[in-house]
């Protein structure tokens, strides 16, 4: 299938990353260029259940000897090499479990690469401008899937693209997108030992990016040629193992033909199995924004987003059912010994920069939700931090 994903942000990127394996994909952004740039994403590991956390550095996958974390898949540029330490020192650790190469592409270039069957969006349809929504319309894909989970914004989809098959696409993983001026990695090449001795992660060599342009840099062992990415376009992210990369929802007829030709990438679901978690996890996020992206005061104010994420889940379900602060803070324990990243930091910086569809949604279940004291209060707590 030929997938084209809008937007270079973590979503778009991480997404076609995880699609690179059965399938032609690409990445569209109106600042790609009319050459198009390449982005090499990297998937972090999981966590490896024998390490005891006591020897070698990060939260990754360990693996004895020269063995490769994630394999060598299709569209996989290298995986990150796990190595002993020495036969006392047990495991050593890396956070890298794979890194894979992205093309970014303009529309100008996509439109002229031929038809493409999906087009997969990573902002919501009211936001797109004037000229994105006509190139996508000029390509007239077959199918149109939104990442946005806000109630409304599957029907706003079938408004701006009429004529196309539209359904809602929940993603199923973490990314994030490194600010620019965050440090950048460096990428070595294939064969070198250098990367076998650091841990870094290792190409296919530098002829990819000797033709998109990316920036080299020279180690200083082996005469080593290595990609530093460019900051504000290095984007890592999580996928669970065996997990499906987003769950669809939408009419039955564009669903069944979805899953019939991506197969285990995507689980088809009620709509309400898509609209239902954010009811219950956006007050939440919404207060670690008010708490200045703090994990630490989230997990001690949980009482008003636990009352809001009950207010919101009875807009959906019109029935009561409570949601208790001491379970969320259960699950907020869980979720730091799980995911294999620092969630307590991902989490702050991820979600402040999406406040605003936060706040959208939280004003959308306040309109429907009898009561909704604890919405309209986060609502408040949100607007007073653009004062």
């Amino acid at each position: 299938m030929r997938v084209l994903f809008q937007g270079a942000g973590a979503i778009g990127i991480a997404g076609a990353a995880l699609f690179t394996d059965g399938h032609e994909v690409a990445v569209v952004s109106r600042t790609a260029g009319p050459n198009g740039r390449a982005t090499y994403p990297r998937r972090v590991s999981v966590f490896d259940p024998t390490h005891s956390r006591k020897v070698g550095v990060g939260d990754g996958s360990c693996r004895q000897g020269s063995g490769r974390a994630g394999g060598s898949n299709e569209g996989e540029i290298g995986g990150a090499e796990g190595r002993r330490a020495g036969s006392i020192d047990g495991w050593s650790v890396t956070r890298v479990a794979a890194t894979r190469r992205v093309t970014i592409s303009d529309w100008a270039a996509a439109a002229a690469d031929g038809s493409w069957d999906l087009i997969v969006l990573t902002t919501r349809p009211d936001d797109l401008d004037a000229e994105v929504v006509s190139a996508i319309r000029d390509i007239s894909p077959a199918f149109i899937a939104t990442t946005s989970q806000v109630e409304g914004d599957l029907d706003r989809a079938r408004a701006v693209f009429p004529g196309t098959q539209a359904v809602i696409f929940g993603p199923a993983f973490l990314s994030e997108r490194l600010d620019p001026g965050a440090p950048a990695e460096v990428v070595r090449a294939e064969g070198s030992r250098a990367g076998d001795a650091d841990g870094g992660v290792r190409t296919e060599g530098n002829r990819a990016e000797e033709a998109d342009g990316g920036v080299l840099t020279t180690g200083g062992l082996d005469g080593v040629v290595g990609r530093k990415a460019e900051p504000g376009h290095e984007v890592t992210f999580w996928a669970p193992a065996g997990a499906p990369r987003f769950f669809v929802a939408g009419p039955s007829t564009a669903v069944r033909a979805l899953v019939s030709r991506l197969g285990r990438l995507v689980l088809p679901v009620p709509m309400e199995a898509v609209l239902l978690p954010p009811a219950v996890f956006i007050p939440f996020v919404a207060e670690l924004s008010v708490r200045n992206g703090s994990w630490v005061a989230l997990k001690s104010h949980l009482d008003r987003p636990a009352k809001a994420a009950s207010e919101a889940v009875r807009t959906r379900l019109g029935v009561q059912v409570p949601v208790f602060g001491s379970a969320a803070h259960v699950v907020l324990e869980a979720v730091e010994r799980i995911v294999p990243i620092d969630v307590t930091n991902y989490a702050g910086r991820h979600f402040a920069r999406h406040v605003g569809q936060s706040r959208d949604m939280l004003a959308g279940w306040a309109e429907s939700a009898d009561p909704a004291h604890a919405l309209r209060e986060l609502v408040a707590a949100l607007d007073a931090l653009d004062d």
